[in-house]
Formats: C-alpha cells, structure tokens, sequence
C-alpha cells in the first residue's frame, strides 16, 4: 500500500507556529523563562523601642522613614539597582531580648548588615552576636569604653565584624568638666552609677579623669535597676556636701532619684542626668526642675555638618523633622540618622553583596561625612572605634518649646558655636 504524504504549505508553517505560540502564551507563569530580579539589599536595626530606654528610640521610627524616602527603597551597587528594606527588632530594653533579635535578623532575615544603638545594654549584646556570626554591625549611642572594654576587647586585635561611632568617656569628663568649673562649688562630685554595662565601666575609668580636672569623687557604689528608693545615696551625698550630680541611670529611675531629692531637700548646684538628660520628652514632667540640667551634647540643629544621604544641613534635619513628627528635636536625632547613613555608604562601594567580609571591609575602610561630623573607624581611640566629638548644654525655658537646650561650652569642640553661658540649678 502506498500512503499519500499530505504537502506542507508555507501558509499552513505559519499557522502552526502562530498557534504555537498562543499555546505558550496561555501557559501558566511557571513556565515561562525566568527573568533575574536584583537582590534585596537588607539592613537590620535592633533598639529599644519599649521599655525603660524607650526615649532612646523617639525618633528612629521617623529616621527610618526618612531614609527610605531618601534612597526611594533602593541602593545601586556595583551599578545594579537593588531593592532596599529596613527591618526593624525591638529589643524592649532587655539585653536578652537585643541579642535573640539579632539571631533572628542574622538566621532568620537574612540581613546583609546590622545597625544597632541605644546603649551598651543594647549595642553590645546585638555586637556580640554578629561577631559570633561573622556579620557586620555598626553602632552607636554606646560610649566607645563601654563598646570596647565592656565586651572585652582587646586593643593589640580588636574586632572583626562589629564598629561603633560616639563619644569617648574621657572627653565626656573633659566636656562636662569645662562647664561645671564655670559655675562656683566646692567641687564635690556624687556619682550616681548602677550596676549595668555602664556603671561598671564609668566606676573604672571616669574616677581619675575627674581627679584630675580637680572634683573630688564621691561614689556610693553600684545598686541593681529598677531601684525605689536612693536614700542611701542620697543621704551619702548630702552628708559629703556635693554640690555636683553626675548620674547615669534610664529615666524611669532618674524620676524616682530626682523626686527623692526635692523630698529630701537636696539641692545640688549643678546636675547632669545621662540617659534621661539628653531627651527634652524625658524632661518635660519636671516642669522648671529641668531649668540648668546640664548634659554633655552630642548633636544640635548649630552643628556644621550635613547628611550624605539626603543633602540637609544640620539645621535643615531638624527643621524637617519637627514640621513632619510634630515633636521637639532631641540631640539623638542625627544619631538615628547617621546610624543608618553609615551602612547605606558602605554598601554603595562593596564590591561583593554576597560576601559579609566584602561588607564589613567597606565598613572599615571607608571615611564618611556625616551629619554628626566625619566617621573614620581606623582612627579609634580605640580599634574598629570612631570619636564623636561633644559640647555641653544646659536646658533653659524655650520659646518654642517648654524647654529648650543652649549650647554653653565648646571646649572640646569649637568649631561649634555656643549661645549661652553655665548657671547654677534654682530652686523655688
């Protein structure tokens, strides 16, 4: 039998493929070729967003916000546009609790990067991790002996994978000093230092520098957190006649010393409350109790310096930043700017997006200008460290504001200008 081959004709090819690709057309997407999407470039940030160190964390969320407007949630790298996502852990002010989420960010989100701040009770436990887990973390907001010495670092070596920006404690104590001599006392200085990160570390290297700068030190000792009652520091410092008050406790526990004091009718000249002092929405509740708390100042809207990521002066940030959260500007605000300016810089020259190590080099090796004055972590004080430098400030009756901090002594920093002079505390 002979079987007839039907002819193939141009027209009938034509069909064919035309069908054909209808038939491709309609299948489902999983069959399609896939088309290669940029990596998401990720950055995780753990800070206390609750509890006793919540003031900490006051502008971050709008710092956040910012700098994705800023970048329109992308980084280029190596001249590829890459998604870019903040991720955000709260730490509850619980060192526990600041170094699980930084587990979670490094195992879990699969961070590129760690930015961390807020103290050494959340710095140093999220540095820990990342330097248990070679990921690279930069920090700030926790004073330099704090960060090195308080996680043991050794300065022939140094870390590998975590860096921090802030102040030193010995120019704290030159800082503070320069305003306290300005007003009359007889030089007696009671320490209020708990037992955390801090306290320790304050009780070992502060001591001789305000010898030197001429304060006797009178120092109770370390008391646990939360505490009810500083009688017993109280009465010390009553009993010493100390007309100067350095204390370092959260703000919660500040309240309890400062309203014992008024009970007590303790009336220091000068008082200088860390970790409650920086932040003008931890003052407000004291009313003219406030007026002449003096605090070293890290950052203001008069510094000279602007933000590599948006262009703003420093006056322009917190202009913006008063307009857009309705809120008072605090001395933290170019911090939580700076902290995430830092990172996105570096990961603009990493060469490498898929090796940590490529990242934590472009942390290390690069200078930054910044809108709390240039980072440069080769230049220490201490290894993978970068100073800060600081004014002093007193907080007076604002115009705009129910207070309002003015810049008193820029000893350690006169490129800054200064609009007021040190006075004593008052008391009604």
């Amino acid at each position: 039998m002979i079987v007839h081959k039907a002819s193939v004709t141009r027209r009938k090819v034509l069909k064919g493929a035309a069908a054909a690709g209808l038939a491709a057309a309609s299948m489902p997407t999983v069959f399609r070729p896939a088309i290669a999407v940029p990596e998401t470039v990720k950055i995780g940030l753990v800070g206390p967003r609750t509890g006793p160190l919540a003031l900490f964390y006051g502008e971050m969320a709008w710092a956040i916000e910012h700098a994705k407007k800023a970048t329109n949630n992308s980084i280029t790298i190596n001249g590829t546009k890459h998604p870019l996502e903040i991720v955000a852990k709260d730490s509850q002010s619980n060192p526990n609790r600041a170094s699980e989420v930084a587990q979670e960010l490094i195992l879990k989100d699969k961070v590129h990067v760690v930015a961390t701040f807020a103290t050494p009770e959340t710095v140093n436990p999220v540095a820990d991790q990342c330097e248990l887990n070679g990921m690279p973390c930069v920090s700030n907001d926790d004073p330099l002996e704090s960060f090195f010495f308080g996680r043991k670092g050794d300065p022939k070596k140094g870390f590998e994978w975590t860096y921090n920006f802030f102040f030193a404690g010995h120019s704290l104590i030159k800082c503070n000093a320069a305003a306290w001599s300005r007003v009359k006392t007889n030089h007696n200085l009671g320490v209020l230092w708990a037992n955390d990160d801090d306290g320790r570390t304050f009780a070992k290297v502060m001591p001789p520098a305000l010898k030197e700068a001429g304060f006797s030190v009178i120092d109770p000792g370390r008391f646990d957190l939360p505490s009810s009652d500083y009688t017993p520091e109280i009465s010390k410092f009553k009993a010493e006649n100390c007309e100067v008050v350095f204390a370092v406790i959260p703000g919660p526990d500040f309240t309890v010393f400062w309203n014992q004091c008024a009970q007590q009718g303790y009336k220091p000249k000068i008082v200088t409350a860390g970790k409650v002092g920086e932040f003008p929405q931890g003052l407000y509740p004291f009313g003219a109790r406030a007026i002449n708390f003096e605090s070293e100042l890290w950052w203001s809207r008069y510094h000279p310096y602007s933000s590599s990521l948006t262009g703003q002066s420093s006056s322009e940030l917190a202009d913006t930043y008063e307009k857009e959260a309705k809120q008072q500007a605090s001395m933290a605000l170019g911090f939580r700017h700076s902290l995430l300016e830092v990172p996105i810089s570096a990961l603009k020259v990493t060469h490498k997006l898929d090796d940590p190590a490529s990242i934590r080099n472009a942390i290390r090796d690069t200078a930054y200008k910044t809108i709390v004055g240039p980072i440069n972590f080769k230049t220490g004080p201490f290894p993978n460290t970068s100073e800060t430098k600081l004014v002093a400030g007193q907080w007076r009756k604002g115009k705009k504001w129910p207070i309002e901090l003015v810049i008193v002594d820029n000893t350690m920093s006169p490129n800054v200008p200064v609009n007021g002079t040190p006075e004593p505390m008052t008391y009604s």
